[in-house]
């Protein structure tokens, strides 16, 4: 009985100690060669771990034989598919500004000189559309067209309706039908189109239509997509989870966030019903990637290599896939990569869902019939068109017809109009000076008639009340010269200066009437604008405060009203603009150049006898010209800027009628339009240190320094290096999304100061 209880005690040993041995290995696959299968979770930015995940792999031999992925996990596995190392992409990735393209943020100068004063005037980014069921809104933040056309231009060397089995590593691409909410797989098509769909983030991205279906983000559905990739046969899938986590309480305060939070509930739910259907055999990679978020692109490298060490944390599991070098070369030599013929362009199609007719848009692209197909070129004739900013979206595709292979383009304008509007904030105060606020609203409705006849209408409100409208009717192609009438009013108060003390306030009200030609500089006026023609104006000065205080023979005192004062001119006029900066404030690089000469006939009046004043047309002229340039080396720029001018005139000038100078960066020291004169001379220079450098469309916060010298007046004396006006001023500043923002402190001789906040424009 003793060596039977001996006996069963060794063999009850023995049938444990596998199992505690077992249960403390990593579960090994069952096949020698097993079908290994990487699943790419949606998360905008913070997929660039995705790339660190797939450099590991290679690192570690680990072939992978099918990738299924959602959002940012198909851009990088849709790469990586098409024949990409990871190493590849991430160079690639890094060469671009990834933030910009993400948001469709094109280089200013790029665009035409009428978009970029728009921008000025208007920097409260977004439009709205109007039209009469009311207000209208695009479908979503961004177009992503630039991300769709690098996506294009990628992967141009596959065929546009290969099967995604035929790819170098087969793919399937995850998309949502935003009608009936059913998840779309992509396993054919044009890649770049169903990355593109997969990536459409609601309210982010703009959802795109494919196959009369209106698509978005995966992520709605099935943001890891595990079950895909186990109907692509995978014995194995490794899946990288890298979703937003969920918001604390805390920060659930506003209505953006809590929105978030919903979409972000609702991804977490299907992440978490596909976790349940991994297997022991599969790695789950869930990389800490913090604080980055949904659109921290700037932080890609950061990223990057959070996802590689999370891959290095599993090394136990997924050394178990690894194969000997040798028969990965192998399996890597053993993939071929489609590649496109030379195709012979035989046509071009153009679908245009609009009012510009496809002729034009033809005309414009300018696609030689008989050239060898060539995307990437394709794209860049496409690009114009997408800056113009009359289109929501234009797109290439080839295809065939009757043996031939063409060029279809389908051009989407926006749809969210007709009417279009945009609106800007400027605030200025000196704190113990002159304050003002202003609301600006500017509407446009372009494509009136089939030929480009465009009505713009700018309007002022607060500190000063203005409209101008005009008409702009393109002469011979949409994108060149064009005839302009146009009417203008303002009324705005202009204050009077003695030394430094406010003596007298103005009502001014300016109207005019006017017809110009404009000529672009450039192709598309990209480099500047010419506007010439002819203008007829009235100006009316009112006295509103103060008034003439004389001393009478007797030792007694009288005060008398203001007087008043009246101009009408009738002139031709030529103004250019040349604009290279890359920014309008805070400008790091590039140069711009403006001047105007009037010369015409005008004729005044005042019930002031000390004014000369004439009844009679009488000759004038006014020449201006203006400059600034810019650079900088790493987080340090230097701006410079001139101004000069001159007007000539019979008779005494009408106070407050001239060229003015005073104010922010105008000699910030000093009040808004503190002198005035018939001639000027200005000077700037300013130093910005760029202190916090927020990575996204160029915003960021900068500290400076301003030496500024100049003055207006009617006297050769004004302008004695001993009259110049000089302001030396500090401030902070950065770029918002309602616009510029300054506040600083200005100084000058004679006790001149300025505590000032400065948002938006002058």
């Amino acid at each position: 009985m003793r060596y039977f209880i001996a006996l069963f005690i060794v063999l009850l040993s023995l049938a444990y100690f596998p199992v505690v041995a077992q249960e403390n290995t990593p579960d090994i696959p069952t096949k020698s060669n097993p079908k290994i299968c990487v699943v790419l979770s949606g998360g905008g930015a913070r997929g660039f771990a995705h790339i660190g995940v797939l450099k590991y792999l290679e690192e570690q031999h680990i072939p992978v034989h099918c990738i299924a992925g959602t959002s940012m996990g198909a851009v990088i596995g849709g790469l990586y598919a098409s024949g990409m190392s990871a190493n590849e992409i991430e160079q690639r990735l890094n060469e671009i500004k990834l933030g910009d393209v993400a948001l469709d943020i094109v280089d200013r100068r790029k665009i035409s000189q009428t978009l970029r004063e728009d921008d000025i005037n208007y920097p409260i980014s977004g439009t709205f559309g109007l039209s009469k069921n009311g207000v209208t809104l695009p479908l979503g933040a961004v177009q992503a067209n630039q991300f769709l056309e690098l996506l294009h231009n990628w992967t141009a060397h596959l065929p546009p309706d290969i099967a995604f089995d035929q790819l170098p590593i087969p793919f399937r691409a995850v998309a949502t039908d935003l009608e009936t909410g059913e998840m779309v797989v992509f396993d054919k098509g044009p890649i770049h189109n169903a990355i593109r769909a997969s990536m459409a983030a609601p309210g982010v991205f703009a959802p795109i239509e494919i196959n009369g279906h209106l698509l978005s983000d995966g992520g709605l559905v099935r943001n890891l997509p595990v079950d895909i990739a186990r109907s692509m046969g995978a014995d194995v899938i490794i899946a990288v989870n890298i979703g937003t986590p969920l918001l604390p309480r805390q920060d659930l305060q506003s209505f953006f966030n809590i929105s978030k939070q919903m979409v972000n509930i609702l991804t977490e739910q299907n992440v978490n019903e596909q976790k349940k259907i991994l297997l022991p055999t599969d790695v789950l990679i869930d990389p800490n990637l913090g604080d980055i978020n949904f659109m921290d692109f700037p932080r890609a490298i950061e990223a990057v290599d959070i996802g590689y060490k999370a891959a290095q944390s599993m090394h136990d599991k997924l050394a178990l896939l690894s194969v000997e070098p040798a028969s990965y070369s192998a399996q890597l030599k053993a993939r071929t990569i489609p590649d496109l013929h030379p195709i012979t362009i035989a046509f071009v199609d153009v679908h245009s869902k609009g009012k510009i007719p496809p002729d034009d848009i033809r005309r414009q692209l300018n696609i030689p019939i008989g050239s060898i197909y060539n995307a990437e070129d394709i794209n860049k004739r496409i690009t114009p068109l997408i800056n113009s900013r009359n289109f929501d979206s234009v797109v290439h595709s080839l295809v065939q017809r009757d043996g031939e292979y063409g060029v279809q383009i389908d051009a989407t304008e926006r749809s969210w109009g007709p009417n279009f509007v945009r609106v800007g904030l400027a605030m200025s105060t000196g704190f113990d000076g002159v304050s003002g606020f202003e609301l600006q609203v500017g509407h446009r409705l372009p494509a009136i008639t089939d030929s480009g006849l465009e009505w713009r209408n700018d309007l002022q409100f607060g500190y000063a009340y203005g409209i101008r409208s005009e008409l702009r009717q393109p002469l011979i192609v949409r994108e060149g010269m064009y005839v302009a009438p146009y009417i203008n009013a303002q009324m705005k108060p202009l204050n009077l200066y003695s030394d430094n003390t406010r003596v007298a306030e103005y009502a001014m009200q300016t109207s005019q009437i006017g017809l110009d030609l404009g000529i672009p500089i450039g192709a598309n006026a990209s480099l500047g604008e010419i506007r010439t023609g002819f203008f007829a104006s009235h100006t009316d000065l009112r006295p509103k405060l103060g008034g003439l205080v004389t001393e009478q023979s007797d030792g007694n005192t009288s005060i008398t009203s203001l007087p008043w004062g009246k101009t009408d001119e009738f002139a031709l006029h030529t103004r250019f603009t040349i604009d290279q900066l890359d920014t309008p404030v805070f400008p790091r690089d590039g140069y711009r150049l403006g001047g105007e000469l009037i010369a015409g006939l005008n004729r005044t009046s005042s019930d002031s006898s000390t004014l000369d004043t004439h009844n009679d047309l009488r000759g004038f002229q006014q020449a201006t010209v203006d400059s600034t340039w810019a650079d900088s080396a790493e987080d340090h720029s230097i701006n410079l800027s001139m101004q000069a001018g001159a007007r000539y005139q019979s008779g005494s000038p009408i106070p407050g009628v001239g060229l003015s100078l005073g104010g922010f960066q105008r000699l910030t020291a000093y009040q808004p339009d503190q002198f005035i004169g018939n001639y000027l001379v200005y000077g700037n220079a300013t130093y910005l240190f760029r202190a916090v450098n927020f990575g996204m469309a160029g915003e960021a916060a900068f500290v400076g320094t301003s030496l500024e010298v100049g003055n207006a007046g009617n006297f050769k004396s004004d302008f004695q290096l001993a009259n110049l006006r000089k302001s030396l001023s500090v401030f902070v500043g950065a770029n918002t999304f309602m616009g510029p923002v300054h506040f600083g402190i200005a100084i000058a001789p004679a006790g001149a100061f300025n505590l000032f906040l400065q948002l938006g424009r002058q």
